[in-house]
């Protein structure tokens, strides 16, 4: 491919925002600092403030899955616009490099005694902040995303990719959180081969998904099959807890069929809306959704930051409404605010590109 034709096609990439996608970006980001403050999930107790926090955290378990599935949407067909080097050197500037620094950071914050040796070992084993979990994830399905981008490049290469939606649906989706639901052993030998690649299963929907024009009754099929997953999680996880005095989580898991289906539904429903049409009436900017669309990464990156020296500074108190409710709003704009203001400084805006 030459050189002229790669930059005439990065022109109409960057002229060709999909709005959706910054609308799906924006809830999950958002998703992610509610279920962030909803840390009393985590410790049962038969109380009203124990299973209102669990209605939380079922509703906004969407983020992660979502934000893989906005990858595959947009990653999949990379070589359209840019090189495979260049594909790896952007992960790079836009993932690796920002994660360890925000960890550096993290580290130096939350630790009076900086020791080098300490601290990667700390982050080779993930210690330094928790949710920091999903980028070794994240990268792992990068550097998978060059191979599985040859199955966009012919028509007929679509069944393969609805395959493995499919193996890995029925295995790692289904069979295996219902093994777990029911007590019946799942075989050793299939979770091992699984449960490493099966987070693919989001990047491959989110690029079938952004390509195919479902009817009504295929909508219909998916909404349903969403409301029974967020239904059945939440009792299930209820009842079992009640009943065993101790929080159950076997119908949790992101690629279990309670996180999966309530994440194609909110795709499929936001896809599906004539934003173009809304923004048009309503005279919202676009760009300005675009920034705060931009914004969302570095907002993952800061928040749990942000958040705890809020909460120290203010004592808040971690079991009220506001704290649940209110306060993950005003800490997603003070972070937005301030990741804005970063990215506007040369240089010191690349940690959060």
């Amino acid at each position: 491919m030459s050189i002229e034709l790669i930059n005439e096609k990065r022109k109409v990439a960057k002229s060709n925002r999909v709005i959706y996608y910054d609308i799906l970006n924006i809830l999950a980001c958002i998703a992610v600092v509610f279920l962030h403050c909803n840390g009393a999930v985590h410790k049962f107790s038969n109380t009203r403030l124990w299973k209102e926090c669990l209605v939380i955290e079922v509703v906004c378990y969407f983020a992660v899955p979502i934000f893989l599935m906005i990858s595959g949407a947009t990653l999949m067909k990379y070589k359209e616009r840019y090189t495979t080097k260049e594909y790896f050197i952007k992960r790079i500037e836009k993932v690796v490099i920002p994660w360890v620094i925000w960890s550096l950071i993290v580290y130096i914050v939350n630790n009076k005694n900086f020791n080098m040796l300490n601290f990667g070992e700390n982050f080779i084993y993930g210690k330094i902040e928790a949710i920091y979990w999903f980028f070794p994830l994240i990268i792992h399905l990068y550097c998978l995303i060059p191979v599985l981008s040859i199955l966009t490049e012919k028509q007929e290469y679509e069944k393969t990719m609805w395959y493995i939606v499919g193996f890995i649906f029925i295995f790692q989706s289904v069979l295996q959180p219902l093994c777990t639901m029911l007590h019946i052993k799942f075989p050793n030998t299939l979770n091992y081969m699984l449960q490493q690649n099966s987070y693919i299963i989001y990047l491959l929907l989110g690029y079938l998904l952004s390509k195919t024009k479902l009817n009504k009754k295929q909508k219909i099929v998916i909404y349903v099959f969403a409301i029974f997953a967020l239904v059945t999680r939440y009792l299930y996880t209820l009842y079992v807890s009640i009943d065993t005095g101790i929080i159950n989580k076997d119908s949790w898991g992101y690629t279990a069929f309670t996180g999966l289906f309530p994440t194609v539904a909110l795709f499929t429903f936001v896809k599906d809306i004539n934003w173009e049409k809304i923004f048009a009436k309503t005279k919202i900017n676009t760009k300005m959704l675009s920034n705060l669309a931009g914004c969302s990464f570095g907002v993952y990156l800061i928040h749990m930051l942000i958040k705890e020296k809020i909460v120290g500074l203010l004592d808040i108190n971690t079991s009220s409404y506001f704290y649940r409710l209110i306060f993950p709003v005003i800490l997603y704009i003070i972070c937005v605010t301030i990741v804005y203001i970063i990215k506007k400084i040369p240089i010191v805006k690349k940690i959060v590109p």
